[in-house]
């Protein structure tokens, strides 16, 4: 039987939910049903890519000029380099992920005659945050592209109704497929015995019987870490025995350091730097909390359900997925500390209901958020596509 040629693009692998979602899904569908290729771009670290190609048995092709910040020249000539591939290549799917590459490598299938252009969006491309002349902008390319797309694939059903709303393609033509994690090791981080708890309490200096709020991120501007110091400051100003955690590395590391330090709350707000066993430090959590200005979907919250934590969070993409108000956890308004920091004390003050939205968490968690229910659906459109053409 003759494989389906299948080219995924996405403009860089780093360490994001996009690009864990596009390697499982490349890992996870039928070899012997598919070709699969990957091209990125320049900012994908060669290492990574040798890995990337020896692992998931796949030919990767590098684009130098395909970059995340708009750059006329090297747009209009990693937009011919992705044509030239895509044509030399004859694929009958080409399936982009996030905003630069789904915009050159949709465009570039096009103008190669591709029968079936497959679109993830991952991420709204234009948030209500960004000032409105960009928001327009953004949402007419993204109405031009959708000219051309034959499917698109949403993480989240909020999304995908935010796209429709902007008349961005046919209501018709999108699917919603739920991000594939891998969630077993934050299922089993909820049983964590109390020693293994307090050893690693005692390891970021914080004590046995301190309660821990938490947030795992990049600290980036846009994952609003001035507002969860905020939140910090006014909690900690009643409740001085609550610890805030502050797990990643990002651009903000030192500036946000420095902020902390002025408020003289180092004591209270702890920085962990980049962590490899995230699973162990969300069973340290007693409250999960998310300051985001936007997101895809947030796949740390879906962590913090699997790992049996309450979940506070700003009304960002993708929350009520996760959420359900009142049960699990609770969505405030953006940027309303004063809204976070009231339902943040009911949680402290409250064991009892901190444990019952906990369950509630871990019980919302199903085989929607598998890897394999992802490749599966995925596979299943492909399919589709393919008889119809």
């Amino acid at each position: 039987m003759e494989k389906t040629k299948v080219l995924h693009i996405i403009t860089r692998v780093v360490n994001g939910g996009a690009d864990e979602n596009t390697l499982f899904t490349i890992n996870g569908l039928d070899k012997d049903k598919y070709q699969i290729d990957l091209l990125t771009g320049k900012e994908t670290e060669s290492e990574i890519l040798k890995r990337i190609s020896i692992e998931n048995h796949i030919n990767v092709y590098q684009v130098e000029s395909l970059i995340r910040e708009i750059d006329a020249v090297k747009d209009f000539k990693a937009l011919m380099e992705i044509y030239k591939i895509i044509k030399d290549n004859n694929y009958q799917i080409v399936h982009t992920h996030i905003a630069k590459a789904g915009v050159l490598g949709r465009l570039a299938a096009k103008m190669a005659g591709v029968e079936n252009i497959i679109h993830g969006v991952h991420g709204i491309t234009f948030p209500d945050q960004i000032p409105i002349h960009k928001r327009e902008f953004f949402k007419n390319i993204e109405r031009f592209c959708g000219l051309f797309t034959d499917k698109f694939i949403t993480v989240g059903e909020d999304m995908k109704q935010k796209y429709i709303k902007a008349n961005v393609g046919k209501a018709e033509d999108y699917l919603t497929i739920r991000s594939g994690m891998e969630l077993s090791d934050f299922m089993d981080a909820s049983n964590n015995h109390q020693d293994k708890i307090n050893k690693l309490k005692k390891d970021l200096g914080i004590a046995e019987d301190d309660l821990v709020v938490g947030m795992v991120s990049k600290l980036e501007p846009r994952k609003g870490y001035k507002y969860y110091i905020e939140v910090a400051e006014k909690i900690i100003a009643d409740h001085p025995e609550v610890k805030f955690l502050i797990v990643g590395n990002g651009s903000q590391f030192d500036k946000l350091k420095e902020k902390v330090k002025n408020l003289k709350l180092q004591n209270n707000i702890i920085f962990t730097g980049y962590r490899t066993d995230i699973a162990d430090v969300f069973s340290i959590f007693d409250i999960k909390i998310l300051t985001s200005l936007w997101e895809g979907l947030p796949r740390v919250l879906v962590q913090a359900a699997a790992t049996a934590k309450p979940i506070v969070t700003f009304d960002v993409d993708g929350a009520w997925e996760i959420v359900d108000q009142g049960e699990n956890g609770y969505i405030v308004p953006m940027k309303d500390t004063s809204a976070m920091v009231e339902k943040l004390k009911l949680l402290i003050e409250d064991e009892k209901l901190r444990k019952e939205m906990g369950k509630k968490s871990q019980k919302k968690v199903n085989d929607s958020w598998t890897v394999e229910n992802m490749v599966e659906e995925t596979d299943r459109l492909y399919q589709e596509l393919i008889s119809l053409k």
